[in-house]
């Protein structure tokens, strides 16, 4: 055997037993009667996939998210009135399973690297909610699955990096969203869950213009619209200042037509009528445990008051949400939400449904929205919400939240038992697992 065929033997066999190290690369174990070749091939195969994984720059995560809700008043239907999610009363609820595949893009890159993607993939009853509010089969459809956002995104080479998003995304409107634990508390405000978007399809620009100031408008097919429901389109903004270390303040709105088509002759809206919302998000970090937010909202629609007498009346909802978030330590945390949302149209709230009348049916099997008596015409009302969650993580990836919420209206909206109330309490379990 020559030196040059020694030598190179030698160092294939420092390569496989770790005395040079390529990237990341775990060595491939001695396997007992596994010839060099195989091992080769092994290592190779590791490489492989580690690399175009790498390479192509993909992410992969996911939640589990899952709860028990006891309702006190026992209301008759089984079901938390003029609750969105959490909608089922005394009951364990699979809530969700999200996967989210991902590629982001980088600013700082090659012009490969500027383009990304998101496709988050909901599984669950909370994906019959979203499902029936962003109109696939609005109104019937009882899938458990949705895609809750799916779009590309570029960032154009334009000063800092100017971002085109184009897809379905999660609105810019509010400041609670779908997933539960990227909110202070379990259950959603009435003002997110019956006030504003879910989602929006369109296009999206955002530019970062100094570490101070970022600004983001979109044309989109509306509030949830993934088919549009008439001709025209809803222009969205989002302007996030951050003035101090402790201080963010965010600006966003919509304008635009909401309202359907007439349809056969048969008039299902008036796709002339403008819906316009504007609020604001300000959060101040009082300490470095505190954390306080604030988010007054208001919105206005022509043509849409249901309140029986007022019909091609405006329709007027407002509302003003209040957060204080308390870190105790890295496991353990209170949050105390406090709200106070006005239907005064009575065009947003007592809208739902239950199951088993298809036939005028707007909810989602089980029922969302719905209250006392499932009134039939628009109920005018003001509605409050005190909201206390203990939040415990024994590991970052899991985290456990017991919830206290106290509902209150105007009006006899809730049931206690067969009867109608103006109140309701539940107490709420949840368990998410985040990988």
């Amino acid at each position: 055997m020559s030196v040059l065929r020694q030598c190179g033997i030698g160092m294939l066999m420092t390569v496989l037993t770790g005395g040079f190290a390529f990237g990341q690369v775990a060595p491939v174990p001695p396997a007992g009667g596994a010839s060099l070749q195989e091992r080769v091939e092994a290592l190779e195969k590791q490489s492989d996939a580690a690399s175009v994984w790498k390479r192509l720059g993909l992410k992969l995560s996911g939640a589990v998210d899952v709860a028990y809700t006891h309702n006190f008043n026992n209301p008759s239907t089984n079901l938390n009135q003029l609750h969105v999610f959490d909608t089922n009363a005394s009951s364990f609820m699979p809530h969700l399973a999200q996967l989210l595949l991902e590629r982001p893009a980088d600013a700082g890159g090659s012009a490969v690297d500027r383009a990304g993607f998101r496709a988050r993939l909901n599984f669950g009853l909370d994906a019959r909610v979203t499902r029936a509010r962003t109109n696939f089969q609005p109104g019937v459809g009882s899938d458990e699955v949705d895609f809750q956002e799916l779009y590309g995104e570029y960032i154009l080479p334009v000063g800092n990096g100017l971002k085109v998003q184009v897809g379905k995304m999660n609105t810019l409107i509010g400041y609670e969203v779908i997933n539960s634990w990227e909110n202070p508390n379990f259950s959603r405000t009435f003002m997110f869950g019956l006030g504003q978007a879910f989602t929006t399809t369109g296009i999206r620009l955002s530019y970062t213009f100094n570490p101070m100031v970022t600004a983001s408008v979109g044309v989109v097919n509306g509030w949830d619209n993934v088919d549009d429901n008439n001709k025209g389109k809803t222009f969205e903004w989002l302007v996030a200042l951050t003035p101090h270390e402790r201080l963010g303040v965010s600006f966003y709105g919509s304008v635009g037509p909401e309202q359907s088509n007439s349809v056969g002759g048969l008039v299902a809206g008036d796709a002339s009528a403008t819906r316009t919302v504007a609020g604001s998000i300000i959060t101040f970090k009082a300490t470095s445990q505190d954390t306080i937010v604030l988010e007054p909202y208001y919105a206005n629609e022509a043509n849409a008051n249901l309140v029986a007498g007022k019909a091609g009346k405006n329709a007027r909802w407002n509302g003003l949400g209040a957060y204080l978030i308390h870190e105790f330590d890295d496991q353990w945390s209170a949050r105390i939400r406090g709200e106070i949302f006005e239907d005064a149209g009575g065009a947003r709230t007592c809208t739902g449904g239950v199951a088993g009348t298809l036939g005028s049916f707007t909810g989602v099997p089980g029922g969302w929205n719905t209250c006392a008596g499932n009134p039939a015409g628009g109920v005018a009302q003001t509605l409050w919400d005190t909201t206390y969650t203990l939040q415990y993580k024994p590991t970052p990836s899991l985290i456990t939240r017991a919830e206290f919420r106290y509902d209150k209206s105007n009006r006899n909206v809730f049931l206690n038992g067969n009867d109608p109330a103006n109140h309701q309490e539940t107490l709420s379990f949840q368990v998410v697992y985040l990988f």
